[in-house]
Order: structure tokens, then sequence, then C-alpha cells
């Protein structure tokens, strides 16, 4: 059996240690993401948290019958708003 006269993966396919290097850099981001300074605190992080509660709904009396209504709607009962009849309320 005769041996190769060339290696397999010969010097002029391999990158020298200078080239794989740059190669590397090249792709390596200049900037980084911000990050914050200080750990934010729980305090913080509860107020920030508070904002966003649900809120009970406010009701209206509505001045006609009496009734209580959501404001700024339509009384489903009446069928009336501000003053005026809307729906077609079948009684």
């Amino acid at each position: 059996m005769t041996r190769p006269t060339a290696p397999l993966y010969s010097s002029t396919f391999r990158k020298s240690n200078d080239e794989a290097r740059a190669t590397v850099t090249q792709f390596k981001p200049t900037t980084s993401m911000a990050n914050p300074k200080r750990k934010q605190s729980k305090r913080r992080s509860a107020n920030r948290r508070a904002a966003n509660a649900l809120k009970a709904p406010e009701f209206a009396k509505d001045p006609a019958d009496g009734s209580i209504v959501r404001a700024h709607r339509v009384n489903p009962k009446t069928g009336m708003y501000r003053g005026r009849q809307v729906l077609d309320v079948q009684v």
C-alpha cells in the first residue's frame, strides 16, 4: 500500500492564527445593549404594578327612572341616552 504524497489537509487550505482571529473579531458587536445601573427596588416595582390595577366601574343614577347605569352608556332598561331614545326596548 502506498502513502499519498500530499497530506489530506494541506497548509494551503488552513488559515493562520492571525487570519482566524481577524474573522472572529470582525463579527463582534461594537456596542452592547443598554443595562440598568442599579437594581430596581421592591417599592418601585410595586408602584409600577399598582398603576395597572383593575378599578371597579363607576355607576350613575338615571334621572328619568332612577335606575343605576354605567356613566356615558345607554340605559339597557329604557333605551335612553342623554334624554333621547336610542334603542327600541320591548317592555
